[in-house]
C-alpha cells in the first residue's frame, strides 16, 4: 500500500528546505565582503619619476617606518624611473608611479585606453622653471627675449614655455633654444655657452651645484612666481587598479602622506636614511634638492589646508594650460585627472609646524 503525505508533512518539508536556503544565503552574504577584501592586490611596486634622489625621501621613510605594512600593503620595490613611469604604470608593470601631473594629463590624452589617475598630489607648486646665470641679468620672463636657453623640443620647459609667457604677458618673447641632451645643460651653462637651462628646479639647480656653481651664482624664474602655477609631482595609478583595489590605494596614500609629514619634520633624518641605502649619495647636494622639493610640497596653501588639498580652480588651470600648450585633442574632466576619495582625513594631512 502506497502511503500519501499529509499536507502538514509537505509544509514541514518545504519549510525546512526554505530555512536551509535562507541560512545558506545569509552565510554567502556574510562571507562576500571578506572574500572581496581578500581579493584586493596587496603586493605592489612603485616607480619614481627619475633616479633615486633626495626628492624621493617620503617613500623611503614610509617604507622604513613600516607605514605601508601598517595598512596591510607590502611594497615589493621602490624603483628608479627614467621618464617612462607613465608607461610602466599604464602597462601594469608597476601599480603606482610618482610623476609630474601635467605630464600625466598629456599622457592620458595620447593613451585614452589606459588612463592614469592621480590619487595624491605631493608638489603643491610646479617645479618648472628657467634656471639662469645671475650674471646674465635675466630676472623676469620678458628678459628671456633673444637669450640662449638649453632645452629643445621634447623637454618640459621648451614645450610649456608658452604657459609661462602668457601668464607673464610676455607672449612676444622669442627664446633662442639650444637643443641638446639634458646631461649637457649644466656643462654648457658652466662654460657660458647658454644663458640658462629649462627644467625642474629640484633637478637643474642641484646639477648646477655639482659643477661648481653656488646658489648665489644662479637666478631662478619659476613658473609659479609669474602666475603660471600648476600642480607638480603626484602619486598615480590606473583607474582600473583604483576601482578594483580601493583599500590598497588608501593604504599607499596614507603611508606616503605620513612619510611626507615625517620628512618635513626631520629632513636630515630622511637624508641619512637615503644615504644608508646609497653610500655614494652626496648629502650636501641632496640636502639642497630635498629643501627645494619640500618648498614645493609644504606651501602656504598646504600649511593652511593640508597636504594634497587640491582646489578645483587650480586643477582646472593645470588642465587648461596643458591642453593649450600641447593642443591636446580633448579637455579632460577634472574627475578623470585627480580624485580625493582615497585621502586620509584633513586633520591627518596637516603638515608639522
Amino acid at each position: 500500500m502506497i502511503g500519501v503525505r499529509s499536507d502538514s508533512n509537505v509544509h514541514t518539508l518545504f519549510g525546512t528546505r526554505m530555512l536551509g536556503r535562507l541560512v545558506l544565503l545569509s552565510f554567502v552574504f556574510a562571507v562576500a565582503p571578506v572574500v572581496a577584501a581578500k581579493a584586493e592586490t596587496k603586493n605592489v611596486k612603485i616607480m619614481m619619476d627619475w633616479i633615486i634622489q633626495g626628492t624621493h625621501a617620503p617613500f623611503f621613510v614610509a617604507q622604513d617606518k613600516g607605514y605601508f605594512k601598517a595598512d596591510g600593503v607590502t611594497v615589493d620595490t621602490i624603483d628608479a624611473g627614467k621618464g617612462a613611469t607613465n608607461v610602466a604604470v599604464a602597462g601594469g608593470v608597476y601599480q603606482f608611479g610618482w610623476v609630474d601631473l601635467p605630464s600625466m594629463i598629456r599622457f592620458n590624452a595620447a593613451n585614452p585606453a589606459s588612463p592614469l589617475l592621480a590619487v595624491y598630489v605631493s608638489f603643491d607648486e610646479s617645479p618648472l622653471a628657467v634656471i639662469t646665470r645671475k650674471a646674465a641679468g635675466i630676472r623676469k620672463p620678458s628678459d628671456l627675449d633673444g637669450k640662449k636657453i638649453a632645452g629643445g623640443p621634447g623637454t618640459a620647459v621648451h614645450d610649456t614655455i608658452s604657459i609661462l609667457l602668457k601668464a607673464a604677458n610676455a607672449e612676444n618673447v622669442k627664446i633662442n633654444w639650444v637643443a641638446v641632451q639634458p646631461q649637457l645643460f649644466g656643462p654648457m651653462l658652466k662654460r657660458g655657452e647658454v644663458d640658462g637651462t629649462g627644467g625642474f628646479t629640484n633637478s637643474n639647480i642641484p646639477a648646477a651645484l655639482e659643477l661648481g656653481f653656488t646658489l648665489d651664482d644662479l637666478f631662478v624664474i619659476k613658473y609659479s612666481d609669474f602666475g603660471a602655477d600648476m600642480y607638480g609631482l603626484a602619486l598615480v595609478t590606473t583607474k582600473k587598479f583604483a576601482d578594483e583595489n580601493p583599500q590598497t590605494v588608501r593604504g599607499v596614500v596614507k603611508a606616503l602622506n605620513q612619510g611626507t609629514k615625517d620628512t618635513i619634520a626631520s629632513p636630515q633624518k630622511a637624508l641619512e636614511l637615503l644615504k644608508a641605502n646609497d653610500p655614494m649619495m652626496k648629502l650636501d647636494i641632496e640636502k639642497v634638492r630635498l629643501d627645494i622639493a619640500l618648498g614645493l610640497t609644504n606651501t602656504q596653501h598646504v600649511m593652511k589646508n593640508g597636504l594634497s588639498s587640491v582646489t578645483p580652480e587650480k586643477l582646472q588651470k593645470t588642465i587648461d594650460a596643458m591642453v593649450t600648450a600641447y593642443q591636446l585633442p580633448v579637455r579632460p574632466d577634472p574627475a578623470t585627472v585627480y580624485t580625493d576619495r582615497f585621502l586620509p582625513p584633513a586633520a591627518e594631512r596637516m603638515p608639522p609646524k
